[in-house]
């Protein structure tokens, strides 16, 4: 397992299988580019410098190449810069003017979650990503971490749509035992033999059913579903998810 120190970012955009914990969660990972080594999905975890916030980002690129390392570097920046404070939707925001400056027009969705340990919060924004979902020890349930939408029209879209977007911040407490579980499209899209999509409803099938596993015993629940689904054949896009734990 690899151990975030104060003060670093890790991830990237290779394929990835493998645990990583902070002092505020233990996570497990899963990434999986459709043509191997590289792909279109992101992923960085960092820590702050006095241990107390570990933030988690994931985001979807259409396609490979030059917006993929765009938008890699951009994200990695925009933790660096923000690295000590819970303000996602401003790495979002950030994100946003750099994908429309260059002429990304809605090429990307990501999510960026924070746990800070001080008071016992996972805060939480997307850009038109589909929500994380939250496993609550107290309640024994999974369910989605949305954010309430407001008389905007311009809010939460994926990045590059329109630099006047506004990005919001949820805020959720959190305890010992309570689990987060982030992911691309290319899980709920996966197709089998007939065209039928993955789907939310076995993800979340998957998710109640290993509620009392450890994280990389629900990420390889989720993986063999997967698999079991396509058949073996998971060509179809690249697909990140990440399961993590409050500690």
């Amino acid at each position: 397992m690899h151990q975030i120190r104060c003060a670093e970012i890790w991830g990237g955009i290779s394929d990835r299988d493998t645990d990583v914990c902070s002092a505020g969660i233990a996570a497990s990972l899963y990434s999986h580019a459709c043509d191997g080594g590289k792909g279109g999905d992101i992923y960085y975890l960092s820590v702050c410098e006095s241990d107390m916030l570990t933030r988690m980002a994931i985001a979807d690129v259409v396609g490979h190449g030059e917006a993929v390392s765009d938008v890699s570097e951009w994200l990695y920046g925009a933790l660096e810069s923000r690295m000590n404070d819970t303000s996602g939707n401003e790495i979002l925001a950030q994100l946003n003017r750099l994908a429309c400056e260059k002429g990304y027009r809605a090429l990307t969705t990501a999510a960026v979650v924070a746990y800070y340990t001080a008071d016992s919060h996972a805060y939480f924004s997307y850009a038109g990503h589909h929500a994380m979902v939250v496993f609550r020890s107290a309640d024994g349930i999974w369910t989605e971490a949305t954010i309430d939408s407001t008389d905007h029209e311009l809010v939460n879209l994926p990045l590059g749509v329109d630099s006047n977007v506004t990005f919001t911040q949820g805020r959720i407490r959190m305890n010992p035992g309570d689990r987060m579980f982030l992911y691309t499209d290319g899980v709920i899209e996966a197709p089998d033999r007939s065209d039928e999509l993955y789907g939310t409803a076995r993800l979340m099938s998957v998710l109640r059913e290993s509620a009392g596993c450890t994280c990389d015993e629900t990420r390889r629940a989720v993986l063999d579903s997967l698999r079991s689904h396509t058949e073996g054949c998971l060509k179809h896009d690249d697909f990140t998810l990440l399961a993590a734990e409050i500690r």
